[in-house]
Order: C-alpha cells, then structure tokens, then sequence
C-alpha cells in the first residue's frame, strides 16, 4: 500500500493563500464544522472562507503539475440549501460565485483537451410568475405595463389585493423577512399557505424569504429534467435529453478511462 502525504489542512483564507501550488502535492482544507457559509455571509465567518472560485482556482493549480491530466469535481452544494428555506437571493448569488468557478476553470485549461461539465442532480419547485416588465428586478415584486407597454408606476395586485414578487416557491416554510437570512429560517414558524402584505417589504433584501403555497418543514426537490452544459473534447455527446448515465460514458469516452484502466476498449 502507498500512503502519501496529505498537506495539512488549514482553516483560514490567509493561510490558504499562503498555499504554494508548485510545492504542493495533495492538500486537503476545512474551513468550518459543517457546511461553509453562503456566499451572501462568507465575508462576515471570522476565518475568512476562500470562494468557490478560489478553491477551484487553487485545486487546478496544484492539479495541473500531473502531465497526465487530472479530475476535479466542484460542487456549490448551497444552492441546495438556500432553496430548502425559500431564500432566493442567496441562492441566487450562489449560483452566480459557481458561474464564477466555472469560468475559472474554463480559464485555467486548454479548452481543446479539457471537457468540462456542468450539470446539476435535481431541480427545485422554484417558480418564475407574473408578467414583470423588462429589466424589473428578479427578486422585486411584479410590476407589469400598460396598454403602452410602459412600466407601470405600482407593482401588481393578486386577486386579493396584494402585490407579489416574481420568485416564489410551491411549497417549504414560505415567507419570512428577518434580519439574517438563510439557515435561521428553519427556526422560524411556517408562514406558508398564507399571503403576505409585501407592500412595504424589501423583497431584495438578504433577509427575505419567498411566499410560498403548501405548508412544509421545507422546500423540497422536483423532478423535471435539469440540463447539460459542457464545452471541450465529448461536449457534442450531449445532444437533446439524455439519461444521467450519459455523463458518465461522455466522460469515460473523452478520458480514454477504459483503455488507460485496461478494463475494456472504447468503441
């Protein structure tokens, strides 16, 4: 059995920068006792977390020294759980820091031998609704136009009465507007299945979390499909809808695994 070194790990965004990637074999970083923060709070932890695309970065620089290439899954797994407490901002902001991962690592390798997947393992029952004007905020309420097509100077009314925002969930805990959002919201009680005057609420603030129609502890997952994105050698395998085990034969293809591994050839 060979056992290698596992650098130590490290807590702190200071001393994963002090991380030297030429010098390093195999790294291994904790930064908190269970789930890292969201990106909305990751400024605010004390250790100062390093982002998504920080880590990727990193992982890639140190994984870049074997000349016989590489495999890096990077996953932002809070996406997930913005959604289960129906906070759409920092699940949204979330999403945007893994784009932000994704670029990077599309901007650290060479696009003509490196595949790069994006995909996602399920959906949520998050919902777009209404008929919000061109350019309305994606977290604000719903303002519509007129017969004109102009905006109009007040948000939308429901049926009854109430002005609603554009984001909004089918079931999970619903509304909720506190001053610290996110994981906090399961210790709150469930609002949902009722409506809520959003008339004075900020509904892009950090601390708000969407209406929502049938009363749960939590938001769950859906099942239509979610989709496939890649670019580099394979990339042009995902064609239309194709079953989840598509992604692994894509990679197996690409990498060459089965030849390398001498467990079968590839057609």
């Amino acid at each position: 059995m060979h056992i290698t070194q596992i650098q130590p790990m490290y807590g702190t965004r200071h001393q994963f920068d002090a991380i030297n990637p030429g010098s390093t074999e195999h790294l291994l970083g904790l930064f908190n006792m269970s789930h890292m923060e969201y990106e909305e709070d990751r400024l605010n932890d004390t250790g100062g977390e390093p982002s998504l695309s920080a880590m990727t970065a990193k992982a890639i620089a140190i994984l870049n020294k074997n000349k016989k290439g590489f495999f890096l899954h990077v996953e932002s797994g809070r996406i997930d759980h913005a959604h289960h407490v129906g906070n759409a901002q920092r699940a949204l902001k979330d999403t945007v820091e893994f784009a932000n991962a994704v670029k990077t690592a599309y901007e650290m390798t060479d696009p003509n031998n490196t595949l790069i997947i994006v995909t996602a393992d399920h959906s949520h029952v998050f919902t777009i609704a209404g008929y919000p004007t061109r350019g309305n905020p994606i977290l604000g309420k719903v303002i519509s136009n007129d017969a004109l097509g102009n905006p109009k100077a007040t948000p939308e009314l429901a049926n009854d009465k109430l002005p609603y925002a554009t984001l909004g969930y089918n079931n999970g805990l619903g509304y909720a507007n506190l001053a610290v959002g996110g994981d906090p919201r399961y210790l709150e009680p469930s609002a949902a299945g009722t409506r809520t005057d959003l008339t004075d609420i900020n509904t892009e603030s950090h601390g708000f979390h969407q209406e929502a129609l049938v009363p749960l502890h939590y938001e769950t997952h859906s099942a239509e499909d979610v989709a496939i994105y890649a670019s580099g050698p394979g990339a042009s395998l995902f064609q239309g809808t194709v079953e989840q085990n598509v992604i692994f034969h894509v990679m197996n293809k690409a990498g060459r695994l089965s030849i390398r591994s001498g467990l079968a050839p590839i057609k």
